[in-house]
Order: C-alpha cells, then sequence, then structure tokens
C-alpha cells in the first residue's frame, strides 16, 4: 500500500524543484521528478517498497501542481490577447487553450514517467544498502 504522506510530499517537493530549476538553469529542469521520485522512496517505511508506482504517483502529483500553474498562466495570457483583439481574440484564445492542453499532457507524461525512473534508482540503492 502506498503512503500518502511520502507522495505528496514527493510531488511537492517535484513542483517546488522543478519550479527552482526551470527558472534559474531551464535545462536542468527534468531533475525535479527524478529527485521527487527518489525522496518519495526515501520517505517511505523501509518494509513498503514499490519505487515505480509510489515514484510516477509523486511525479504525477508534481506534474498536476505545475501544469495547474502554468495553465493559470496560458488562461492570463490568453485573455490578455482576447481583450487586445476583439476580431482575433477568439482564435487566440482557443489556440492558447489548445496550446496550453498538449502542454499539460506532455508535462502529466513526462514527470510521471520521470518520477518512476527517480522511484526505481531509489529502490535499486535501498537494496543494496540493506
Amino acid at each position: 500500500m502506498s503512503d500518502i504522506k511520502a507522495i505528496s510530499a514527493g510531488g511537492l517537493f517535484t513542483a517546488a524543484l522543478t519550479l527552482a530549476l526551470g527558472l534559474s538553469i531551464f535545462p536542468l529542469f527534468f531533475l525535479g521528478p527524478l529527485a521527487g521520485g527518489y525522496i518519495t522512496i526515501y520517505l517511505t517505511k523501509k518494509y513498503e517498497i514499490d519505487g515505480a508506482k509510489d515514484g510516477a504517483l509523486s511525479g504525477l502529483f508534481g506534474g498536476v501542481v505545475i501544469s495547474l500553474i502554468s495553465f493559470a498562466g496560458i488562461g492570463i495570457l490568453s485573455t490578455l490577447i482576447g481583450l487586445m483583439s476583439t476580431n482575433l481574440g477568439d482564435i487566440a484564445s482557443l489556440i492558447g487553450i489548445l496550446a496550453g492542453i498538449l502542454f499539460t499532457a506532455i508535462i502529466l507524461i513526462m514527470f510521471t514517467v520521470l518520477g518512476a525512473l527517480g522511484g526505481i534508482l531509489a529502490e535499486n540503492m535501498r537494496k543494496n544498502e540493506y
């Protein structure tokens, strides 16, 4: 059974580290989900190790947080474009929303896979340690 506290802590760590790395050193943003999956497995109990599942869940949770933040930003941007140009506002808003949905789907898939990879790495390190 998954430890919800560890998964939510790993997901929040994923979101925070991804935001920090994405804003400061953009090419290293992918380390956020890897570290989040690793932290999730580190926080789980020693007898409850299911690295891929727990890491993927933490990556998914972190991806949802990042996607909500970025989707809100895209919504604001499309609203501003709609206010500036009344004739093209509907088309620009639609394109902005579709781009936001595509971006959200890509982020969720990428964060889930990278979180699972971080969980697998942490699980292998924990097994070799004991």
